[in-house]
């Protein structure tokens, strides 16, 4: 049979996954890359972007899920977006690598502050089960051997509304449903509104909402505060549509986030997630997640080039 240990790791996975509606990757901060489920986040700055994600949950169990992911993200011409996507999710035997690339369009309403950006994600997926890797009391166990493998190609759209002060997206990044590894389609709808306090400040309050067939809905609302646009903290919330309102009893976590701009062109952020609830955080240890942006001085826009040599202005967002 398999060790004590890793049944628990897989009940943990039977539970809480059901629980926020997803099987996809998760993340604290979705607010500033949402290129991860839309692909209409692409192309919204000048210069090629650079962004890392890095999440680790419940630190200290043994097999605890990891996710990590590389973004590229760059403008072209003719209001072309074009962005890259490589992501590794591991959690205990379960691996799964995805390779993706977005593109957009993005278009100018009847006010010219008003943007609409329509985007189409074409992706690989990599599923990989390894019972092999786990300890078994007993070896001549059928489980010991059992490996497998499915490659996946899908495809999504996504769409994305923005002004200089408010936003909201909505995406399927996968739109086939394989029976293969039983993949279900997902919906996502965020949005937010950037709100001056003073010359100093700016508050963001913004959510995330996913969806899927069969799972409670996955609810997350998070609000930062910007100083001087060089440092920021926040919090954000999140659990099921059913454990909203009762988190302390159902579970849920919050999150506390933080960060800083080192320069104009890297940013680092960091965030401190701890599970509520009267039976998920007597299982789950606390998580941790890392944020790194790199905004090149390089732009795929003709135009730019022949203002190589002026000054960069400094990001705003």
């Amino acid at each position: 049979m398999i060790n004590k240990c890793y049944l628990n790791i897989l009940f943990l996975i039977l539970i809480v996954i059901p629980l926020r509606g997803q099987q996809e990757a998760s993340f604290n901060h979705y607010m500033f890359n949402s290129q991860l489920f839309n692909p209409a986040f692409v192309g919204l700055e000048e210069n090629l972007t650079i962004s890392s994600l890095n999440n680790i949950q419940w630190v200290g169990f043994e097999g605890n899920p990891s996710t990590n992911s590389l973004l590229f993200d760059a403008s072209l011409d003719n209001n072309l977006g074009l962005g890259f996507q490589v992501l590794s999710d591991i959690i205990g035997p379960l691996n799964t690598n995805y390779l993706a690339i977005d593109l957009s369009y993005h278009l100018t309403l009847n006010d010219k502050s008003q943007k609409l950006s329509v985007g189409l994600k074409l992706s690989g997926n990599d599923h990989n089960i390894n019972l092999s890797n786990l300890k078994y009391d007993n070896l001549s166990d059928p489980t010991a051997q059992v490996k497998d493998s499915y490659f996946i190609t899908n495809i999504g759209f996504g769409l994305y509304y923005y002004t200089d002060s408010l936003y909201f997206g909505f995406s399927i990044p996968y739109f086939f449903e394989p029976n293969t590894f039983s993949k279900q389609r997902h919906y996502y709808l965020s949005g937010g509104y950037t709100k001056s306090l003073g010359n100093k400040f700016k508050i963001n309050p913004n959510f995330l909402i996913k969806k899927t067939k069969g799972s409670p809905t996955s609810i997350n609302f998070s609000s930062i505060l910007f100083y001087n646009e060089t440092f920021w903290l926040g919090a954000n919330f999140g659990s099921s549509d059913k454990n909203f309102t009762s988190p302390k009893i159902n579970g849920g976590d919050i999150s506390f986030m933080t960060g800083f701009k080192i320069s104009p062109s890297l940013t680092l952020g960091y965030s401190y997630t701890s599970s509520i609830g009267e039976w998920t955080s007597s299982y789950n240890s606390n998580s941790h997640e890392i944020f790194i942006k790199i905004k090149t001085i390089n732009s795929f826009k003709k135009s730019s080039e022949k203002s190589e040599t002026e000054e960069i202005p400094e990001e705003t967002n």
